[in-house]
């Protein structure tokens, strides 16, 4: 009996033993657990620092580009109206330098080409999941949003609008008179009152429908335009603000 009672101090230490050695090893892993995650916080963290600095400069460039171009659309709208106006109210025989220098300009589309390299990264490798802030997540997928849409309905929509015009151009406009008026990417103004291939009442009529459905075509584009510029300064003031840019 008393050797029994020798031996258990002896093995109530080891017990203590294994269990202090026991947690050390779990303070241990649970330490390099806990820094290995704070290590790729502070990487991540720096990673979507570096994207939204990225997304801020292709902002600024699209809002740029965006404003321009609403600037000449407003230009475009009323050289469309100017157009209308000569053909339906005047005299096209009278008119004819003023009628063949808006004509030439009228199929001319000026599209808006987002500089979304940055957004495509972010989708295209993953690493949407880096943007941690929730409002700035939903500010960048809506103004995505928004540029594809429009996109889309100059793709389907108002380039289909220029392809129809162009058989009714053909019947009415004479391409040596549009020849003379090339100048690089422009054009000037012809000087010696050009005529019109037909003046009847039904070609001027399916021209001008086309103008028409044209001129609509850029109102929607420069509305649209003006709602993605909007988004576009509030979503680059709200990265600004939530990451002290």
């Amino acid at each position: 009996m008393e050797l029994h009672h020798a031996h258990a101090p002896q093995k109530e230490k080891k017990i203590k033993h294994y269990l202090f050695e026991f947690l050390m090893l779990f303070l241990a892993v649970s330490a390099g657990f806990f820094v290995e995650n704070l290590r790729e916080r502070i990487v991540e963290n720096k990673r979507e620092k570096e994207y939204i600095l990225s997304v801020s400069e292709d902002l600024k460039l699209d809002i740029y580009t965006i404003d321009s171009i609403i600037n000449i659309r407003k230009k475009k709208d009323l050289l469309l109206d100017s157009l209308l106006y000569l053909l339906n109210f005047t005299d096209p025989n009278k008119n004819g330098n003023d009628i063949y220098y808006y004509a030439r300009w009228a199929p001319r589309t000026y599209r808006f080409y987002s500089n979304d390299r940055t957004m495509l990264q972010l989708k295209n490798s993953g690493n949407w999941r880096l943007i941690h802030k929730k409002e700035v997540s939903t500010a960048l997928q809506l103004y995505d949003e928004l540029v594809r849409s429009l996109t889309l309905y100059i793709e389907q929509r108002e380039e289909s609008l220029v392809l129809i015009m162009y058989s009714s151009i053909n019947k009415l406009f004479d391409n040596r008179v549009f020849n003379t008026m090339v100048n690089g990417l422009s054009f000037v103004r012809p000087v010696n009152n050009p005529q019109l291939l037909s003046t009847s009442k039904a070609d001027l009529n399916e021209f001008c429908n086309q103008v028409h459905f044209l001129k609509n075509s850029n109102l929607y584009f420069t509305i649209t335009s003006q709602t993605i510029l909007n988004n576009a300064r509030k979503t680059l003031e709200l990265l600004k603000k939530e990451y002290h840019l």
